[in-house]
């Protein structure tokens, strides 16, 4: 995705998100000139096991507890803790005992891209089809 300077600065107001977004996406790709994505993100359960090529993935614990592995390394993430996930790591996050609020930090962004790829599939997404969008990110499940 090719990305456009940033010319001026912007808020995010509670509720609201970046432009062309929904009010989960605080800053993205587009928004950002590349630099990074932002996600309010709600972790009820977590993805599978897998790892990102092109960025790195930090999560800033807002409520609930994460059940993280990165790598050989597994630990536990609270309210206000920081976790950093570096991209070529393999990597799994999951919720513990309910759901988790965090804000999810990729660098580079165009994260959000991906999740809007995703999302745009919906329910009526097949494994060969998420797997496409995957590669296509630089994601691979491992």
């Amino acid at each position: 995705m090719p990305n456009e300077p940033v010319t001026r600065g912007y808020v995010v107001h509670p509720g609201e998100g970046a432009p062309d977004r929904g009010p989960d996406v605080k800053a993205s790709g587009r928004s950002t000139g590349g630099s990074l994505t932002v996600i309010e993100a709600t972790i009820d359960g977590g993805p599978p096991r897998h790892t990102h090529s092109r960025e790195d993935e930090s999560f800033y614990v807002l409520t609930g507890m994460l059940d993280v592995e990165c790598g050989e390394d597994r630990f536990r993430a609270g309210p206000g803790s920081f976790v950093f996930l570096p991209r070529n790591l393999p990597h799994v996050f999951r919720s513990v005992d309910g759901p988790a609020t965090a804000l999810l930090i990729v660098t580079p962004g165009g994260l959000d891209e991906y999740f809007a790829e995703l999302s745009a599939l919906a329910a009526s997404a097949d494994a060969a089809q998420v797997q496409t969008i995957q590669e296509a990110y630089g994601i691979a499940r491992s």
